[in-house]
C-alpha cells in the first residue's frame, strides 16, 4: 500500500469516528429534546384543567400592562418561594445535584460526591451556550419588541473551584416552564459529563 493510500484510509478512518461520535451527539439531543417535550405536555395538561370559578370572565389583554408585571411576578414568588428540588440521574435515581428555588433565581448545587469540571462536555457547548443562551437570547428579542422589561432579562452564571463546578445560578428564570426546562437539561447534562468523565 502507498503512502498516499494509508494517507486516505487513515482519513476516511478518522472521517467514520467523527460521524459515530457526531451520530451519538445528536441522539443525545434528540433524546434531550423528547424529555423537554414531555415536560412541556406534562406541564400543559396540568395548566389546562382549571376551575370554572377561575375562568376569567373578561379576557386579558394580549401584553401584560407595566402594573400587571409586579403582580404576574407574585405569582411566580406564591408557587416556587422556599423550594428544594434534587436534580437526580434517570437511570438509578442517583442524586446528581440540588436546585434552590426562590422567587427568580435558582442556585444548583452538585451533590457532595459528584465531581464535575466545567472543561467537561457538554456543560460549556449545550447547557451554557445552547440552553441558557439561547433563553437569553430569547429574551433580548422579547425586550427589543417592548415584550419584556430588560430587568427581567435572564442571566446565568456559575462558580467554580479549581475547574471544579462549585454551583449555577440562575436569575430570571421568569416561569415555572422555564424553570423545569433549565432543572431537565441541567440533570441530562450532568449525567454525560459524569459519563465522559468515568
Amino acid at each position: 500500500m502507498s503512502m498516499s493510500d494509508q494517507e486516505d484510509v487513515r482519513r476516511l478512518a478518522d472521517l467514520r469516528q467523527w460521524l459515530e461520535e457526531r451520530t451519538k451527539q445528536l441522539e443525545d439531543e434528540l433524546a434531550m429534546l423528547r424529555q423537554t417535550a414531555t415536560l412541556v405536555d406534562e406541564q400543559l395538561k396540568r395548566s389546562s384543567f382549571v376551575k370554572a370559578t377561575e375562568v376569567p370572565v373578561a379576557p386579558r389583554p394580549a401584553a401584560l400592562p407595566e402594573g400587571e408585571e409586579a403582580a404576574a411576578k407574585e405569582e411566580v414568588k406564591a408557587v416556587v418561594q422556599g423550594e428544594t428540588r434534587p436534580l437526580k440521574r434517570q437511570k438509578d435515581g442517583y442524586l446528581l445535584a440540588n436546585a434552590y428555588v426562590e422567587p427568580n433565581v435558582v442556585t444548583i448545587v452538585p451533590a457532595a460526591d459528584v465531581v464535575l469540571r466545567s472543561t467537561t462536555p457538554p456543560f460549556k457547548t449545550y447547557l451554557i451556550g445552547k440552553v441558557l443562551t439561547g433563553m437569553r437570547d430569547a429574551d433580548e428579542e422579547q425586550a427589543k419588541q417592548g415584550k419584556i422589561a430588560r430587568d427581567r432579562l435572564i442571566s446565568f452564571e456559575y462558580e467554580e473551584d479549581s475547574g471544579r463546578i462549585v454551583k449555577i445560578i440562575v436569575r430570571n428564570y421568569n416561569d415555572r416552564l422555564r424553570l423545569n426546562e433549565i432543572l431537565s437539561t441541567t440533570t441530562w447534562t450532568f449525567t454525560k459529563m459524569l459519563e465522559k468523565q468515568a
